[in-house]
């Protein structure tokens, strides 16, 4: 009898948790906290403030999706007065997680590749770094709303490096902390 209730209640698990198995095209969008690692003549320092993020993704199932992503990170204070750098990312990542039985809370890891553009808004060095190709790595937890078709995602996102700007020798690293949600259509 314990048997057959065991799994019976496996059953039920199993099945709910991939009754909401969704797939196609999402949208979405988030906000954080972006942080920029400053490198300069072997000083750093790493200083956050407002980061925002915009994706287009396809969703394979609840534990896999592909996604396209601008992301846009400012920083706070001007640091050794070399400027406030603000940084503009583009991302195509894969998420792959798997789903916790008989919730709709999924766990996954970021892998991708990105283009990091960071502007040092310095009146000394006052252009634009070049954009640099980046492996970009990230873990974050994910809820389903069921029966919505949306879901909402904590994460942590790193970026890798930015090339220096012009002959000012900085290195700038972003990283983010975002909540963003999508819906998928």
């Amino acid at each position: 009898m314990i048997k057959r209730l065991i799994l019976a209640l496996a059953t039920i698990g199993v099945t709910s948790s991939f009754a909401d198995n969704v797939s196609g095209f999402y949208l979405g969008g988030g906000l954080g906290y972006g942080m920029q690692k400053l490198d300069y003549q072997e000083n750093s320092t790493t200083d956050g403030s407002l980061g925002l993020r915009f994706q287009l993704g396809y969703q394979f199932a609840d534990w896999i999706d592909a996604e396209l992503g601008y992301n846009y990170i400012t920083e706070g204070s001007n640091w050794n007065n070399l400027g406030t750098p603000t940084s503009i990312i583009y991302d195509l990542s894969v998420t792959p997680g798997f789903t916790l039985p008989a919730t709709p809370i999924g766990i996954f890891v970021r892998l991708g590749v990105d283009a990091v553009s960071t502007n040092l808004n310095s009146s000394f060095y006052n252009s634009s770094m070049n954009s640099s190709i980046n492996f970009e790595y990230g873990a974050g937890v994910r809820v389903n709303i069921p029966d919505t078709r949306t879901f909402i995602r904590g994460e942590y996102i790193n970026y890798g490096g930015g090339p220096n700007n012009g002959n000012s020798g900085v290195l700038t690293t972003p990283s983010a902390i975002m909540i963003d949600a999508g819906y998928v259509f």
